[in-house]
């Protein structure tokens, strides 16, 4: 009986140190190029918030945090993410976030509802594209969400594990 209990035990400490891992790997994507902070804001537990900056928009719905946070909007240099843009798209933003749970000091990456991130520039156009940057550095093509509306691109945000950027063809692109 001794031993079934301490191989249970043994087990629900492992469980615990494997849940901690999981629920607390949300990334810093400062370290992954988007060095600046160029929005923030504290948003209460259940409040909804509005972010904006340089054609930026950030939507957050009421009930789409748990706990109060600190929401920050990152950017990088565009030469950062060019390099893993397919030829002939150019890089015409890039963003991730940064939330931070005050209660816990963790990161969250999941949202209890999605938020909605829009972008005008007038290098937006119908054949702009909405990338996902993943922590290896990858773009995968997040487009199929995307809704363009004259010059803004619209898309949901329900999770923040990667980055994202916003391609247009090369030949778009305003001089």
């Amino acid at each position: 009986m001794k031993k079934r209990l301490k191989v249970i035990l043994g087990l629900a400490i492992m469980s615990m140190f494997l849940f901690n891992a999981v629920a607390f790997a949300a990334t810093d994507f400062t370290q992954l190029g988007f060095t600046k902070v160029v929005a923030d804001r504290n948003v209460e537990a259940g409040e909804a918030a509005k972010l904006s900056h340089s054609g930026i928009k950030i939507q957050i719905p009421e009930g789409a945090f748990s706990h109060d946070v600190t929401f920050q909007v990152l950017e990088g240099d565009n030469k950062t993410f060019q390099t893993v843009a397919p030829a002939g798209e150019t890089v015409v933003m890039n963003f991730a976030f940064r939330v931070i749970d005050l209660e816990t000091g963790q990161l969250i990456d999941k949202f209890n509802k999605p938020l909605t991130f829009s972008f005008k520039d007038r290098d937006i156009n119908t054949e702009s594209i909405y990338y996902n940057f993943t922590t290896s550095g990858a773009a995968v093509n997040n487009n199929t969400a995307s809704v363009i509306d004259a010059r803004t691109l619209t898309h949901s945000v329900g999770a923040a594990p990667v980055g994202w950027f916003i391609t247009s063809p090369t030949k778009s692109i305003k001089k």
